[in-house]
């Protein structure tokens, strides 16, 4: 349930732009903020919640710009970041079916605008078996 009051706290202070939690690890992101990179670049997705699911993982987000794809990046405590999957813009979900041991997952999200890419969003992590 500490999500659901995060995430209440997380939209209240988006508009200050700082939103930190417990999960949220910013450590090795390219730009990390949840504002777009360069000019003209478009603004991160907002990793809202990331949901176990009967042993695999719902990664949940919400997209404050214009993009053409979602590109989400996942990691273990003993790896690194690497592609997970991409989604249609217009997707707000995903259900990650490979995210399927008992470890905790980690994911970053960023949006893909024909040749600009937005900064990385904040992460989120969980495990499939903590239902």
């Amino acid at each position: 349930m500490s999500r659901v009051v995060r995430l209440g706290l997380c939209a209240a202070f988006l508009v200050l732009g700082a939103c930190a939690s417990a999960e949220e690890d910013t450590g090795g992101s390219v730009g990390g903020g949840l504002s777009g990179g360069a000019e003209g670049s478009p603004e991160a997705p907002v990793l809202e919640d990331v949901i176990p699911l009967a042993k695999v993982l719902r990664v949940r987000w919400s997209v404050p710009s214009a993009c053409e794809e979602i590109e989400a990046e996942r990691r273990t405590d003993a790896e690194t970041f690497t592609l997970a999957f991409t989604a249609p813009a217009t997707d707000t979900d995903h259900v990650d079916e490979e995210a399927n041991t008992d470890q905790t997952y980690t994911y970053r999200l960023r949006c893909l605008l024909g040749e600009e890419t937005s900064d990385w969003s904040n992460t989120l992590s969980a495990n499939p078996f903590d239902e």
